[in-house]
C-alpha cells in the first residue's frame, strides 16, 4: 500500500521519540545483519529476548536517515526492512531500537558495504570461499572450514561440530582437536573435565564451535564422521574401542530432540574421499565442497543452497507418495527419517512394500544388506529398473512403483541431482561422493 507523506512524517517522529527514551542494548539480546540480493538489501534483526517490535534507523551513503518499524518474517523468525536501489560499493550505516518487555533499547551503529561485507552470523554462499584463500595444509592433510549458512537462525557460537574416526597411525578411535591432532577416545573421556551431561548421564565433549577457529587441519583418518548440530552439541558415549552414535530407532536416545546431521570421509595416501549422506535421514541442508591444490578440482555436493529446511519439509510432504509421507512427520520437527527407520521396517505398515517385485525382503532392499549385498542389484531395485535390460539409464530411474521415492526426493533437491539416498546409491555415479588425490580445502556449510 502506498503511504502518504503525513504518515511517514508522523512515523519518523514516533521512531525518533522511541530512540530518545531508549537505553543501551545488551549485545546478547540479538543478532543482526544485511543480505544483498541483486540491487536490493534486506536489513534483518533476530531477537533473543521478549521483543514485540523493532525499529531500524539507516542511511545510505551518508544520506538522510530513514526510520521504519520493521516487519516480522515468520519463516526466518526475524524482523526485516528492505532497501532498494543498492549498487556495489554502496554503504549503509544502521542501528536498531527494540523492546524487551516494556523497556526500549538502542543498539550501536553498524556499517555494511554492498558487495564487500559478509553479514555477521551468516557466512554466505559456500562458493564465496576463494581457493587461493584456503590455508595450504601439510602433506597428507586437508584444511577444513565449517560455514554458518543458517542466515541468522543460529550464530557461530551455536553451531557445533566434532570429528570421530580411526587414526591410521595407531589404529585407535580418536577425535580431532582444534590443532589438527587426533586424540584417542576412551571410556574415561565421558567423565573427563569439561564433559557433557544430559539427564544425569555423562558424555564425552569432543565438539567445537564454528567461532572457535576459521580453519582446522584434518590429518589422515579412516572411517571419519563429522557430526554437526545446532543449539547444543550431541551426546555421544566414547569407549576404548569405539563410540555409540545417535540411534534413530531408540526413543530414549539423548539426541532424538537435537537438530543434527553428519558428513562421512576418509583421508589416506590416495587423498580425500567423502560425502554427505541421507541414508539414515535428514537434519538440515548441508553443502560439501572439495578443492585440490593444483586448482583442477573444485566441486560441491549436497542440497541446493536455495533449499531451506522448512521448505524441504513442505516439499517432502507434497512430492513423495502417500506411503512415504510419514517419514517426514514421525520425528518432526527434528528430522526426516529414511524408510528403514519408519513404516517400512519389519512389522511396519509398509514392511512388504517391495513384495512381488524382487526376491528380497523390503528391509534388505532399503538397507542393501542381509540377502542383498550386490551393489548393482540393490541399486536397480531401489530405482525400479530391476526388471529392465538397462540399469544405467538415469532417465528411467524412479519412474514407477515400487521404488525408493525417499531417495528420489533427495536427488531432486540436490546439486547436480547427486545424493546418497540408500547405501549403494553410488552405483552409476549417482551419489554425493567427492574425492581428490591432492586435497587443499574441505568446506562444509550448515544450512537452515
Amino acid at each position: 500500500m502506498r503511504k502518504g507523506m503525513p504518515y511517514l512524517l508522523i512515523l519518523s517522529l514516533l521512531l525518533a521519540c522511541c530512540s530518545i527514551f531508549a537505553t543501551k542494548a545488551a549485545a546478547a539480546d540479538y543478532t543482526r545483519g544485511i543480505e544483498l540480493t541483486g540491487n536490493s538489501a534486506t536489513i534483518w534483526f533476530k531477537s533473543a529476548v521478549n521483543t514485540s517490535w523493532v525499529d531500524v534507523h539507516y542511511k545510505v551513503n551518508g544520506g538522510v536517515q530513514q526510520n521504519f518499524r520493521m516487519a516480522y518474517n515468520a519463516v526466518q523468525s526475524r524482523y526485516e526492512q528492505a532497501v532498494s536501489n543498492m549498487s556495489s560499493g554502496s554503504v549503509i550505516t544502521y542501528s536498531f531500537t527494540y523492546n524487551n518487555g516494556n523497556p526500549a533499547y538502542d543498539t550501536g551503529d553498524f556499517t555494511y558495504t554492498a558487495g564487500n561485507t559478509i553479514p555477521p552470523s551468516s557466512a554466505g554462499s559456500i562458493y564465496d570461499i576463494i581457493p587461493s584463500s584456503i590455508p595450504m595444509p601439510p602433506n597428507g592433510a586437508v584444511s577444513v572450514k565449517i560455514m554458518n549458512g543458517t542466515k541468522g537462525t543460529y550464530n557461530d557460537q551455536q553451531i557445533y561440530w566434532g570429528v570421530l574416526g580411526i587414526n591410521p597411525a595407531n589404529n585407535q578411535w580418536s577425535y580431532l582437536d582444534l590443532n589438527g591432532n587426533l586424540i584417542a577416545i576412551s571410556n574415561a573421556l565421558n567423565d573427563a573435565p569439561g564433559h557433557l551431561t544430559k539427564n544425569g548421564i555423562n558424555y564425552a565433549n569432543i565438539y567445537h564451535k564454528i567461532s572457535d577457529a576459521p580453519w582446522v587441519t584434518l590429518p589422515k583418518i579412516t572411517a571419519g564422521r563429522m557430526f554437526l548440530s545446532v543449539g547444543t552439541p550431541l551426546y555421544i558415549k566414547t569407549y576404548n574401542d569405539g563410540f555409540a552414535g545417535p540411534d534413530l530407532n531408540n526413543p530414549t536416545d539423548p539426541n532424538r530432540d537435537i537438530y543434527f546431521d553428519f558428513v562421512e570421509f576418509t583421508m589416506d595416501a590416495a587423498g580425500y574421499h567423502g560425502n554427505t549422506t541421507r541414508v539414515d535421514g535428514f537434519g538440515f541442508p548441508i553443502q560439501h565442497r572439495l578443492v585440490n591444490k593444483s586448482g583442477s578440482f573444485d566441486q560441491t555436493t549436497g542440497e541446493l543452497e536455495s533449499e531451506t529446511r522448512s521448505g524441504i519439509f513442505t516439499k517432502f510432504q507434497a512430492e513423495v507418495p502417500a506411503v512415504f509421507k510419514s517419514l517426514g512427520t514421525i520425528q518432526a520437527p527434528y528430522r526426516i527419517v529414511a524408510p528403514i527407520h519408519g513404516s517400512f521396517a519389519q512389522g511396519g505398515a509398509n514392511a512388504n512394500y517391495f513384495g512381488g517385485y524382487a526376491p528380497y525382503s523390503t528391509q534388505d532392499i532399503f538397507r542393501c544388506d542381509g540377502a542383498l549385498t550386490n551393489a548393482s542389484t540393490c541399486a536397480a531395485i531401489n530405482r525400479h529398473v530391476y526388471t529392465t535390460s538397462d540399469w544405467n539409464n538415469v532417465s528411467n530411474y524412479y519412474q514407477a512403483a515400487p521404488a525408493n521415492y525417499y531417495a528420489k526426493f533427495w536427488h531432486d533437491h540436490s546439486i547436480n541431482r547427486l545424493a546418497y539416498g540408500f547405501p549403494y546409491d553410488d552405483v552409476n555415479g549417482q551419489s554425493s561422493y567427492l574425492e581428490a588425490g591432492d586435497p587443499k580445502g574441505l568446506i562444509i556449510r550448515v544450512g537452515w
